[in-house]
């Protein structure tokens, strides 16, 4: 048998492990993906119920909606970091619409990790369990100011809180231009998100601020 009909049944051989691989590849992709498109749908369910509970002056409610809305986010996110996804990103053309994706999900992941919790703190024992003597603690009146320690550090937590909002924006929106459908209302519903993490935001800081001290 000649050397040529030796190295034909070879190649083909490569080529089917190839095929198969790339078949199985897919496959985690698809379902992974899938899981990612789960996890930021049930994030924007909890979001416009915490913009509704708002809305009907319930902030108790609207954090605890916030935060389940953010650990689906952290969900989708670190499903995104998988090796997978690491790979789908080097493609050429539709690279772009996953990292576009990725992107999304590593801004609205900082918002709930580094925001989130800080809008909690400023809103429990003044929106959240109000306690006017935790509230009062350790006040002072100087010169017809009045100094409270309590409001001082939430006026800090939000301070914290709207700086990484607005890193979060900038991070968005930079974001590239995705080439498909799909991965465009992906996109476009975790910056819905984010706008309803900002207006319940908004609305307890608007109200924090009409606090002395």
């Amino acid at each position: 048998m000649s050397k040529r009909k030796h190295v034909l049944p070879v190649v083909i051989a490569v080529l089917a492990v190839l095929l198969l691989a790339a078949g199985t590849y897919g496959m985690l992709l698809w379902r992974s993906a899938q899981h990612v498109i789960d996890e930021s749908r049930q994030a924007g369910e909890y979001a416009s119920l915490a913009q509704t509970a708002i809305k009907r002056g319930d902030v108790k409610q609207a954090l605890a909606q916030l935060d389940k809305a953010g650990d689906h986010i952290v969900a989708a996110r670190d499903e995104t970091r998988s090796p997978l996804w690491s790979i789908a990103e080097r493609a050429p053309y539709y690279g772009s619409d996953v990292a576009a994706v990725r992107g999304m999900l590593d801004a609205a992941a900082d918002a709930a990790t580094n925001a989130l919790p800080s809008i909690d703190d400023a809103a429990q024992g003044t929106l959240v369990d109000f306690n006017l003597s935790e509230l009062l603690s350790g006040a002072s009146l100087s010169d017809g100011t009045m100094s409270i320690p309590k409001i001082t550090s939430v006026k800090q937590d939000l301070a914290d809180a709207g700086a990484v909002l607005d890193r979060v924006q900038s991070s968005i929106h930079a974001l590239p231009q995705p080439h498909t459908t799909q991965v465009a209302d992906m996109v476009e519903q975790g910056k819905r998100i984010i706008d309803q993490v900002n207006e319940s935001f908004d609305t307890i800081s608007s109200i924090i601020e009409k606090i002395p001290g």
